[in-house]
């Protein structure tokens, strides 16, 4: 029996469900239109309330005119984008996200221009709604309203947006949301408030508060809900740029009191304020890192309200309860840290006193709210690798070379080999005498020993302290100085000694010593029989213990607050109690007309990593692109191009953050001036970009923003 099987081919018609443009006009539309370009609906707060369904990446275009007090519910497979039509102006008054029963997601809000709300929010994301995205709005209270936005869903992006006049910028309960390079300014309370885990804030600029509520505001303020998991990362925040304001008050930073946070991170910030609270944390804290982060106030000698709180340094505190443990606090600069009632690690922190030249030593222009450090900085390649974020607060490699700083900046001018410096001591040098002032004052030779009839002599030489480029410590040092004659036979020899270093050159009579080597307890014993009875006319230096000594001593000074600027002395003095009348060594003074032959102090500057004699393989810098600095003011950038042959090209593409193409270059290295390209005239409005380098077809991306 044969049995047949008979296939049917059945063709299926599908039908594809395409992306569709509407719009809306307050002035021109209707609600009983049909959305098209040629017969637009009148409000989005009419749309809504009709029920309106839409499809999958369908587009409402908005028109100018005010579109009302929105109510948006629906999810969507895809997003839905409400925008700005090109060259209009609409309003939106307030927008409700989701309702008690139905929830909202996969919106996003573009270009639009929020005001003129009567609601204590103007945007109020509710708990059942999500994935909602407000990119490149503009929000301004004009007195009615309390926050801007409220957050209490999950998965929303908050971006590129400007806030001004609100008394909260953003409120975050919610999990899971990115809250990325908003500017909020002018605030009367707290820019940001966090009772949500697992969220973002990176890289917003929070500036201007105005104390009218209360006289002290915050800009990221931690509630005392349990948090965790939360990212604070490369936010910029300033009190005030515009000193001539009546509502100036106090700014804490990054502030929590009497918290439960675990499992952060704090890094890359810059806060620069005039209260005491840079970043506070109070309160049960475990697995945090606070790493990176600059902390200073810069008002100083400005009164607020009448009242002088402004010379407090600006710290980081952080202060636990309940068996706080795990914290890594590293590679931040400060004026001030307070450590209490924690576990962890804490290193390679640096405090800076609150000084215009300290601040001026450390920073590239900190009058102008430029707080990348400057060449001659103590925060210069002086941090630690370890924990380190990989980039800086302007999106720069956080390693440029061998170092990273300390702080959020890490781009400088790099210069990692050794420098030498040959300082001659000063006119000033003198001659001392075991009984009194003696009167051999600027003349051409000091001698040492039995000077005169029952008097003996030591000599004192001040070396004025140059400018140590930053991070580099003294790896060397050796004294000279010239033997130019012996009278008779001195007995014993002369020791070598580094005095208490002063911020003038002068030489006193309190200097002189005379005996055994090590007991002058008012200077530091650097080498024992610098010159001795068998040494020859001619020039004499440091041995290689006199050098390690030298070197201990000059570091030491350093380290113990002494600047570029300040004078160093150092002694050379008999080690015999009482030398014979007229045997004594003479020696050319700072004085004498013989340039070639008078004292000197020649120091040798760099890493000590560097200069090991067994060192792991050093990193080089090669085609690497600088934006400095970054965050870019004024609209147009700058391009540093380090380790690039001179034959090289770059292709440079510029894009905003709807993926135009601002700035399309390409780029010989010799046709750029120092390294260095300019932009003129480009006028970059507010915002993120991503710059696209290809160089030898090989592409890399970075991020840029600008203020």
């Amino acid at each position: 029996m044969k049995t047949y099987f008979y296939f049917i081919l059945c063709f299926l018609s599908v039908q594809t469900i395409f992306a569709t443009d509407f719009y809306c006009d307050p002035i021109h539309g209707s609600e009983n239109n049909n959305g098209s370009k040629n017969s637009p609906w009148k409000t989005l707060e009419s749309v809504f309330e009709k029920g309106v369904k839409f499809n999958s990446d369908d587009v409402i275009f908005l028109l100018s005119g005010n579109h009302g007090d929105v109510k948006v519910i629906g999810e969507n497979q895809k997003y839905i984008n409400i925008k700005v039509l090109k060259g209009q102006k609409p309003i939106i008054n307030s927008i409700v996200f989701g309702s008690d029963e139905l929830p909202a997601s996969k919106w996003i809000f573009t270009g639009i221009l929020f005001k003129e709300s009567t609601n204590t929010n103007t945007v109020l994301i509710n708990q059942n709604s999500s994935k909602i995205r407000f990119i490149g709005n503009h929000f301004i209270s004009e007195g009615n309203n309390d926050t801007a936005i409220v957050i209490n869903g999950a998965n929303c992006k908050i971006e590129n947006n400007i806030i001004s006049n609100y008394k909260k910028g953003i409120q975050v309960s919610g999990q899971k949301n990115q809250i990325r390079n908003n500017r909020i300014d002018f605030f009367s309370n707290k820019a940001i408030e966090v009772s949500g885990s697992y969220n973002q804030f990176e890289y917003n600029l929070i500036k201007e508060s105005r104390a009218t509520d209360v006289e002290v505001n915050t800009a990221m303020f931690l509630t005392e809900k349990a948090i965790k998991g939360n990212i604070f990362r490369g936010n910029t925040i300033i009190n005030f740029i515009k000193f001539n304001r009546n509502d100036i008050g106090l700014l804490n930073g990054i502030y929590a009191t009497n918290s439960i946070i675990t499992e952060s991170i704090f890094e890359n910030n810059v806060i620069i304020t005039n209260g005491e609270n840079g970043i506070s944390l109070k309160g049960t804290l475990n697995n945090l890192k606070i790493v990176n982060n600059t902390v200073v106030n810069p008002y100083f000698g400005l009164k607020i309200k009448g009242e002088n709180k402004i010379n407090s340094p600006l710290a980081i505190k952080v202060i636990g309860k309940n068996d706080s443990s795990n914290l890594i606090i590293r590679n931040n600069l400060s004026n001030n840290f307070i450590f209490e009632s924690i576990k962890g690690i804490a290193d390679y922190n640096l405090s800076i006193p609150v000084s215009v030249h300290e601040f001026d030593l450390c920073f590239k222009n900190w009058a102008l709210f430029d707080f990348s450090l400057s060449e001659n900085s103590k925060a210069l390649n002086k941090g630690t690798k370890e924990m380190a974020p990989k980039l800086d607060v302007s999106l720069n490699s956080r390693s440029l070379g061998n170092f990273i700083n300390i702080g959020a900046f890490e781009y400088s001018k790099i210069n990692e080999s050794n420098e030498i410096f040959t300082i001659q001591a000063e006119i000033s040098d003198r001659q001392l005498h075991s009984k009194g002032k003696g009167d051999w004052d600027g003349q051409p030779q000091i001698r040492i020993g039995g000077v005169a009839e029952k008097v003996d002599g030591a000599g004192v030489f001040p070396f004025k302290l140059p400018v140590i480029p930053g991070g580099k410590e003294i790896i060397s040092a050796k004294f000279k100085i010239n033997l130019s004659k012996i009278d008779n036979q001195p007995n014993g020899g002369i020791d070598l000694y580094g005095l208490t270093p002063k911020s003038n050159f002068w030489v006193t009579d309190d200097m002189f010593y005379q005996g055994t080597f090590g007991q002058d307890v008012k200077a530091r014993p650097i080498q024992n029989n610098f010159v001795d009875s068998d040494m020859y006319f001619g020039e004499i230096t440091t041995n290689n213990v006199g050098k390690e000594g030298l070197k201990s001593y000059l570091n030491t000074v350093l380290e113990t607050g002494s600047k570029s600027g300040d004078y160093v002395f150092l002694r050379i003095n008999p080690n015999a109690k009482d030398v014979s009348d007229f045997n004594r060594w003479n020696f050319v003074s700072a004085n004498s007309k013989q340039n070639d032959k008078k004292p000197s102090l020649e120091i040798t500057v760099g890493y000590q990593e560097l200069n090991k004699a067994v060192l792991a393989k050093t990193k080089t810098i090669k085609n690497t692109i600088v934006v400095a600095p970054n965050p870019i003011r004024n609209g147009d950038v700058s391009f540093y191009f380090l380790g690039f042959q001179k034959d090289e090209q770059v292709q440079l593409k510029l894009l905003n953050f709807l993926g135009e193409v601002v700035l399309n270059h390409t780029l010989k290295m010799n046709e750029a001036t120092e390294n260095v390209y300019r932009t003129n005239g480009l006028k970059l409005p507010i915002g993120k970009y991503i710059l696209e380098s290809t160089v030898k077809l090989q592409a890399t991306k970075q991020m840029l923003f600008i203020w």
